[in-house]
């Protein structure tokens, strides 16, 4: 005798494998397999020390007419690093004294934490160093590898199979 299941078979859930969209890839490749917070983590970071590489240039060669005073009214310069330990220990906080594996919480904690991160990471040169070394060449040249070759190998890491159902996709999308 069989029994008639009322949990969809992955086919009638997810449609054809050839029509899924990317929502479909990461709830199945991310979340279901319980990587969402790395890879948000990860993808955050990225993002957000790119978008701060094109800032602070566009700041020093005057790109953006608005973006061209970063001096408060006394003549202090308070570096991005500053906001990124605030984030960092605002986030570990609410990390460790209210744990949550899943959720809107976990996913808005793990972007916090990768744009803190970024933040953070991006002037390591001026902590370490204890001056404004930013823009030494060879301070900058070390940590921008470093920090660009460590987020791609987790971006790969954590969201491997998500991006090889991407690229399949796409491939399945050029050959009709």
């Amino acid at each position: 005798m069989r029994t008639v299941s009322s949990v969809p078979a992955d086919h009638e859930r997810h449609g054809d494998p050839a029509h899924r969209t990317v929502v479909d890839h990461y709830r199945r490749q991310i979340r279901g397999t319980g990587r969402e917070a790395r890879f948000l983590i990860a993808l955050a970071f990225f993002l957000t020390f790119g978008i701060v590489r094109f800032i602070t240039y566009s700041i020093r060669y005057h790109w953006l007419p608005f973006l061209h005073d970063n001096v408060t009214k006394s003549g202090l310069h308070i570096h991005h690093f500053v906001y990124g330990i605030i984030i960092l220990l605002i986030v570990g906080y609410a990390a460790l004294a209210f744990p949550e594996q899943r959720g809107k919480r976990l996913i808005l904690l793990s972007l916090l934490y990768g744009i803190a991160a970024a933040l953070t990471l991006d002037e390591f040169a001026i902590w370490l160093n204890l001056e404004d070394v930013y823009w030494a060449k060879q301070e900058r040249e070390s940590l921008d590898a470093a920090a660009g070759v460590a987020t791609l190998f987790l971006l790969a890491g954590t969201g491997a199979p998500f991006w090889r159902a991407i690229g399949r996709d796409v491939a399945r999308g050029r050959r009709r």
